[in-house]
């Protein structure tokens, strides 16, 4: 993917200085978009932007300035079909993680109940993983997708399905405290007994639950309902209920120099995911931003260690261009 040649810069938007760094991993993320939607697009499967990536859209015609990650979602019926063909579809470099990975060096590396495509750290030479994702120096970057499910019509039951969902997670979220109080086992034969499934002798239990929890949020697929719902989010807040006519279709628009799909009702999306979207307001995400922050120290003793005097920026520069090989 070709960026016009001031891409990089650290730039002012909104009053929010976005450093060149962060350019370098909107870039890289957007390379991994591609590699998705061109097998989306192979495959006639629509996907649609989603949350901040929706929102950075609309508002800012690309990333919302103080946003790190790109988000997608896609219905159930095409997010399982993608679950299914993206192991023989991407590219070499380019893997599946979360529950659905196929070794579980991968599905730890997105412990969360989405699918998330990333570039394995283990398949890329570094010289090659910088050039290749613009001099983006930290390992693992790629994309999260989301999918959306049919809620059932029935209050009751919709309540019920949401109970099994949030039961799961909060066990796999607080796994470890449980285990130290001896209440793990327990909690696990409640959540079996509640869901009417029983686990699987010898197997990760872990990762059968995030399974377990996926297959509970599809259990409406097949039916018509008027409304549709990222489980992790309505676990958060219950008013996350979007009209399912609101992604009959896909709308083209401009997201920084390409163009990317948003559900023809996105309006009505963003005001249910953000209320006045329009004002912005500099709140970060779910995680530390930036989400490589944490990564820099460790970068810079590498750097230090072969040799490179020096500061980051530079480094990355001159790796990316191919001037300097470590």
């Amino acid at each position: 993917m070709e960026f016009p040649k001031n891409f990089f810069k650290t730039e002012c938007r909104c009053d929010f200085e976005v450093p060149a760094m962060m350019k370098r991993a909107w870039a890289a993320q957007m390379e991994v978009l591609e590699v998705v939607a061109e097998i989306c697009e192979k495959n006639h499967l629509q996907y649609f932007a989603d949350w901040g990536t929706l929102l950075g859209t609309i508002r800012h015609k690309g990333f919302i300035p103080w946003d790190d990650d790109i988000d997608i979602c896609m219905k159930r019926k095409d997010y399982n079909q993608l679950i299914r063909i993206l192991p023989q579809e991407l590219p070499y470099g380019f893997v599946l993680a979360g529950m659905y990975a196929k070794d579980k060096r991968l599905q730890d590396a997105a412990y969360v109940p989405q699918l998330r495509v990333i570039a394995d750290e283990t398949l890329w030479d570094f010289n090659a993983y910088m050039q290749r994702f613009h001099g983006f120096p930290y390992q693992r970057v790629g994309i999260d997708i989301f999918p959306l499910d049919n809620i059932p019509e029935s209050v009751e039951t919709a309540e019920i399905q949401r109970t099994m969902i949030r039961q799961g997670i909060a066990i796999l979220r607080d796994w470890e405290k449980l285990e130290e109080t001896g209440e793990l086992e327990g909690f696990l034969r409640g959540f079996e007994e509640f869901c009417k499934v029983k686990a699987p002798e010898g197997k990760d239990i872990k990762n059968w639950m995030w399974r377990v929890i996926d297959a509970v949020s599809c259990l409406y697929e097949g039916e018509e309902t008027v409304e549709i719902t990222n489980f992790s989010a309505w676990l958060r807040a219950k008013q996350y209920r979007v009209k399912k006519e609101w992604y009959d279709k896909a709308v083209y628009l401009p997201f920084e120099h390409i163009q990317i799909p948003v559900p023809c009702g996105y309006d009505e999306v963003l005001k249910v995911q953000f209320g006045d979207y329009m004002i912005p307001s500099q709140v970060k995400g779910g995680h530390d931003y930036p989400f490589y922050g944490d990564m820099e120290e460790e970068l810079i003793k590498q750097i230090r260690a072969v040799g490179f005097m020096g500061d980051v920026e530079e480094f990355c520069e001159k790796v990316a261009s191919g001037e300097l090989y470590v």
